[in-house]
């Protein structure tokens, strides 16, 4: 349940969406407009990593590392964190990053 990662410290919104970007579910205290952009913004990171993952398993010959399973981005406030189909913001300054990838490994597979 999404509303799982709204309890933790420094997350401001969560989203859960379908392999095409659109919202299935989301929530937080950020508008409404901001979540659906976040949600497409990590449909579109995703694919994009898959592809980086991929070529540096390709250069580096070394395992382990496609599928990708998530990804972080640190702005200079705020960071977006996503697993499989499902993505949260988080204020850098109160969220605990490891606790906050934890969570979303284990909502990714509901």
């Amino acid at each position: 349940m999404l509303k799982r990662l709204l309890i933790l410290d420094g997350v401001l919104a969560v989203c859960r969406f379908q392999d095409d970007g659109s919202i299935i579910e989301g929530m937080g205290v950020i508008p409404d407009e901001t979540v659906t952009n976040l949600a497409r913004f990590a449909h579109w990171y995703r694919r994009m990593i898959s592809g980086h993952t991929d070529a540096f398993s390709l250069f580096s010959q070394m395992n382990g590392w496609t599928p990708a399973k998530g990804w972080v981005v640190r702005g200079d406030k705020l960071s977006v964190c996503s697993i499989g189909n499902v993505v949260a913001m988080v204020e850098n300054k109160d969220a605990k990053v490891n606790e906050v990838m934890r969570a979303l490994e284990e909502i990714s597979h509901e």
